[in-house]
């Protein structure tokens, strides 16, 4: 997904885990690039308030009317931009910690840029994962991008688990379907997934949940 992405420093900086993401203290940001339609999104960063009333300010109606949708477990927990009440139509408090993901809606026929800012967040961190035939929408805790195995370093999936991973430009999914037999998502190849994305992980029938755990540094 050509997701662009970016976390740059504040002031001068050290390489971190890839030549286009920086940290200075680890402060920075993110810039993402919302399409028209939907963009599957995540925020990598910890801002102290993870809102997206905080992540998108609407006082002046640059978000009116887009949508965000945040998958619960059972269902979808919903806003719409609307500056006349007060920027958010449910006021904003659907929250995209680091770890989550949201789709956003735009209604417009461009794209636009966001900017997310804050820490990185640092140490063991963990995604939990719904088991038994569940649907979890999920992204990195930390703004790395690449693959899902080597670079994210997510191991533990169970038989028959399956991914997806959704195309703003293109309207449509990537399927990787692991299997324990080969230790691989087959032809598919292992998923890529980018900074400031998120994507649908479906755990297998009677699967259990995964913990998705990783110690990170930004002086690694």
């Amino acid at each position: 997904m050509l997701l662009a992405a970016a976390l740059t420093a504040i002031g001068s900086a050290a390489v971190m885990a890839q030549t286009n993401v920086y940290s200075l203290n680890a402060v920075g940001y993110i810039n993402v690039t919302i399409y028209p339609g939907f963009t599957m999104i995540a925020d990598q960063l910890e801002s102290g308030t993870n809102t997206i009333a905080n992540l998108f300010p609407n006082t002046s109606g640059a978000f009116d009317h887009y949508e965000v949708y945040k998958w619960t477990g059972s269902g979808f927990q919903t806003d719409i931009g609307s500056h006349l009440l007060g920027g958010w139509q449910n006021g904003g408090v659907i929250t995209l910690n680091p770890g989550e993901a949201a789709w956003i809606k735009n209604p417009n026929a461009s794209t636009v840029t966001n900017t997310f800012v804050g820490t990185v967040p640092q140490g063991t961190l963990t995604v939990n994962i719904a088991g038994s035939n569940s649907f979890s929408m999920i992204s990195s805790v930390v703004p790395q991008g690449g693959d899902l195995v080597t670079n994210l370093g997510f191991t533990n999936f169970n038989n028959k688990d399956q991914i997806y991973v959704y195309n703003s430009q293109t309207s449509n999914y990537t399927t990787f379907n692991y299997s324990t037999l080969t230790g691989s998502f087959g032809a598919a190849g292992d998923p890529q997934i980018q900074v400031g994305q998120g994507f649908w992980y479906h755990t297998a029938a009677a699967a259990p949940a995964i913990v998705w755990s990783r110690t990170f540094s930004v002086n690694q």
